[in-house]
């Protein structure tokens, strides 16, 4: 990316540039899980930096309210919902980022596990990344951080 500080010649550039790096950052065949978390946070902060909305769909927040059996939220409850979306979208990337030789498996098996209408993923990159270094195996730990 390109910047002189004040200077947003290249602003146009540098957007494209952050969101093509974030929703496309892979871990490498031999990079550490912890080496690629640092990585996929280090992209999205860039991109709040640049002021880049990277976050789930207008109606994430609405449907997260519907999975929560929230009827007439407050604004309070609509903002929590928004941001529990957005947390969930980024945990989402996370997974399907990682290794595929090493959790294709546990990849493929999330996404079945999808089309028979179940929500194997995780809602935080903490459980993600938790989910990951486990083998994919749901510790008591991301049972409790799911239920927050």
């Amino acid at each position: 990316m390109y910047s002189n500080g004040e200077d947003d010649t290249n602003m146009g550039y540098n957007h494209v540039i952050a969101t093509t790096n974030y929703y496309h950052v892979q871990q490498e065949r031999y990079q550490s899980l912890q080496g690629y978390c640092d990585q996929f946070v280090a992209y999205r902060k860039v991109c709040e930096q640049l002021g880049i909305k990277v976050s789930a769909s207008e109606n994430g927040g609405a449907n997260m309210l519907k999975r929560m059996k929230i009827v007439n939220p407050t604004q309070q409850q609509k903002d929590k919902a928004d941001k529990k979306a957005i947390e969930e979208h980024h945990a989402i990337l996370f997974i399907l980022g990682a290794d595929k030789y090493k959790y294709g498996k546990l990849i493929e098996e999330m996404k079945n596990d999808v089309i028979c209408k179940k929500d194997p993923f995780p809602k935080i990159i903490g459980e993600a990344s938790h989910l990951l270094s486990n083998n994919g195996k749901v510790t008591q730990t991301m049972v409790w951080h799911s239920q927050l």
